[in-house]
Formats: structure tokens, C-alpha cells, sequence
């Protein structure tokens, strides 16, 4: 068992009921230390929890927090697999409860101790959920969630964050009722990506669950985001949630045309593959993946390079989807179970990332309990433990 490793860890585990999102540097470097990264989402001051990664058997420990200079929202349970993204030696994280966007230098000797840049910058829209980053036009974008929901984007560099330019909104999402949805796991824009080439930049956007979701596409001109994306309906994806390029082929490397986009409402077609077409930016689904008793698929984690597989988590079940990214075809389920015992009061998964050969699985019932596990998953075998419980 590895709950010996976190006795430290269990401390913590219980601030993170109001949501949290892992991730860390995806590029190990000989003689620098590894970071998962966790946003607590406090509404009396949002906090991002550093811990390290053990070299060897991928365990955490140390846990620091570092105030993000913003608040979190109570009742907003890490709606958005982007939270917090980390790219080179900069940290992202969104304030929903402040409408702030923070930045952060971190050093690969130090990883624990990131140093917030500049002062918090104000998104311009009401409860930003989702942040995405291009290193190659050094610019952060955010998804404001609110109604009318809109991307606002910076400049970014070692001074921090700085606007350009007003809120980009997203056209025909305005709702009935002018004020802000209330706190919750659907809001209206869900997750926002740069393609990998930076050419352009993707925003998801969820129906009433009577129509078909939305992903909206700004191009990328002589290094700027564009103010007049271009729609396109998923007709089988109403939640239309979580976005991620997939590789071409056999590749290593993401490809700016394939993509795998998940749906967060119940009883719906779990997930699809999208193709995305150049220069018109309009987006197809080319094909359904029906996952069996689908609860709330949102998180998927996959990363070509340590995997060929996708991994599709469910919030409402306590099953691992297991999907082939280049058919769709679901290849098979991972329970959640530690030496055969039954899951956790029914809870489904919540945040999701890969790191070398170790699938790290938040899960807990964060929604009425501060009840939350951590799993760790070796992807060569399968092979699943609890490795934090609080």
C-alpha cells in the first residue's frame, strides 16, 4: 500500500471538496524535480497546491500552497479540465469567483514554490472556467462561462499577464435570463484549446440538452486570436464538454485535424471524434462513442507519447473508459477497486492526467461531501490502488 506516503497529503485532501484540477510539467529534464499541481477552488482565497512526484513509483508528497491572489467559486467543482495548465516554466489558473486570471513562474529546481507574476487580470465576463496557453504566440486565453459567455486574451511574458483587447464573444449563447448561471458542474462554456499548431482556437459550448452542443473556432492571423469564431453543432454531443487533439496515425505528435470531445450529460452518447477542415475551421463529427450506462463523461487524459490509448473518465461512475483514439471503439473498463473492494459510495471521477507511466484519477463525491480519493493507475498493467482518502 502507498497510503503511508500521504500522510501529509491526507491533510489537505479534505480542502479540496470544492474542485481541483491536477496537472505538471510533461517534459522530465535529468536532475529536476516533478510537480502535480491542484487548485482548491476556495472562495475565501483560492489556493494552488504544488506536491512532488516521486522519481521512482510516481507517489506524492510535500504539499505546498501558494495563494493565487484571487477567490475561488463554492459549488463549482472543477467544472473544466483546464483550471490550471502548466506550459514550460508558467502556470495558468482561473478565479472563477473573482472573475481573475492568474500567471505564475515556476523553476524546474523548485517546482513546490511557484511565484504568482504581476497581480491577477480581470477576465472582462463572470465565472472564467478554462484557460489554454501558446508558447509559440506567448498568449493565454480564457473561457468565461458566464452569460453572455465569451474568450478574453493576454499577453504573456515575465511581468505577468496583459490584455488585448476586449471580451470575444461567443455568438447566439445568450441565455433567456441575463444573469450568470448559478454555480454548478454546466455552465456555458466548459473547455478552451489552442490547436497544436497555434493556428487557431477552440472553445466548447453546451446546449439546454433539447439541442445540439457547440464548438466555436477563432483563427489565428499574423499572431492574434480573431474576434469572429466560427460555429459549428454537434448534434449527438449536447453537454458538449472536455477537448483534445488527438495524433495522426501512428505519431507521436498531436495533429491539428482529429480531435476527441465528451459529453457531460446523462444518459447521452458518451463521446465523439471530431475532424476539424483548414482554412473554413468548421467542425464534423465523424464518430459517435457510446459508452454503456454513461453517467456525465467530462475528463479525458491522453498523451500519445506515454500512451496509445485514450482515457475517458465518467463523473457519475466508478469505471476507467478505456477508447482506441484512432476508431473510437471503447477497448475496455477499468474499475475503481482497491484488492477487490467495492467503489467509494458510488463516486465517479472528477480530474484526470498522465505523467511517464502513471494515470493520476481524482475522484470523490465533492459535490455534497469533502470526500475525496486519489488513485493511481501503472498503464502497462492495469493495475489500480487508492493512494490518498480523506
Amino acid at each position: 500500500m502507498l497510503l503511508d506516503h500521504f500522510k501529509i497529503f491526507l491533510l489537505l485532501a479534505a480542502g479540496l471538496a470544492h474542485g481541483s484540477v491536477l496537472t505538471y510539467p510533461h517534459q522530465p529534464h535529468h536532475g529536476h524535480e516533478r510537480a502535480a499541481y491542484f487548485l482548491d477552488n476556495d472562495a475565501a482565497g483560492n489556493e494552488l497546491v504544488s506536491l512532488k512526484i516521486d522519481a521512482v513509483d510516481g507517489t506524492l508528497s510535500s504539499p505546498v500552497r501558494t495563494s493565487t491572489g484571487g477567490n475561488g467559486l463554492a459549488g463549482l467543482v472543477a467544472i473544466s479540465q483546464d483550471s490550471v495548465v502548466v506550459s514550460g516554466n508558467y502556470i495558468f489558473t482561473v478565479n472563477a469567483g473573482s472573475n481573475t486570471l492568474s500567471m505564475f513562474s515556476v523553476s524546474p529546481q523548485d517546482p513546490l514554490h511557484p511565484k504568482l507574476l504581476g497581480n491577477p487580470q480581470p477576465t472582462l465576463g463572470e465565472t472564467p472556467v478554462s484557460v489554454s496557453y501558446s508558447s509559440k504566440l506567448k498568449t493565454a486565453c480564457v473561457a468565461n462561462g458566464g452569460s453572455p459567455a465569451g474568450i478574453t486574451c493576454f499577453s504573456a511574458s515575465v511581468k505577468g499577464l496583459t490584455p488585448l483587447g476586449a471580451l470575444r464573444l461567443l455568438p447566439q449563447t445568450q441565455l433567456a435570463d441575463p444573469s450568470p448561471p448559478p454555480p454548478g458542474p454546466l455552465v456555458l462554456t466548459a473547455d478552451i484549446t489552442f490547436n497544436p499548431s497555434s493556428t487557431a482556437l477552440l472553445v466548447s459550448f453546451r446546449s439546454n440538452g433539447a439541442l445540439p452542443g457547440s464548438i466555436y473556432v477563432f483563427p489565428v492571423q499574423n499572431g492574434e486570436v480573431g474576434h469572429t469564431p466560427v460555429r459549428s453543432q454537434l448534434a449527438d454531443i449536447e453537454g458538449t464538454f472536455s477537448l483534445n487533439f488527438l495524433a495522426k496515425g501512428n505519431s507521436k505528435k498531436l495533429g491539428d485535424e482529429r480531435l476527441i470531445v465528451t459529453n457531460a450529460f446523462v444518459n447521452h452518447t458518451g463521446a465523439a471524434l471530431l475532424e476539424v477542415a483548414y482554412p473554413s475551421l468548421q467542425v464534423t463529427q465523424t464518430t459517435p462513442i457510446p459508452l454503456p450506462g454513461q453517467q456525465g463523461t467530462c475528463w479525458v487524459a491522453y498523451d500519445p507519447r506515454l500512451s496509445k490509448s485514450a482515457y475517458v473518465m465518467d463523473a457519475g461512475q466508478t469505471q476507467i473508459n478505456v477508447v482506441d483514439p484512432a476508431t473510437g471503439e471503447l477497448e475496455k473498463r477499468i474499475s475503481f477497486t482497491n484488492g477487490g473492494q467495492p467503489p467509494f459510495l458510488g463516486s465517479g471521477s472528477f480530474d484526470t492526467r498522465i505523467d511517464r507511466e502513471w494515470l493520476y484519477v481524482l475522484t470523490g463525491i465533492v459535490l455534497f461531501f469533502p470526500f475525496v480519493v486519489l488513485y493511481i493507475l501503472h498503464l502497462k498493467s492495469s493495475w489500480m490502488e487508492i493512494v490518498a482518502e480523506a
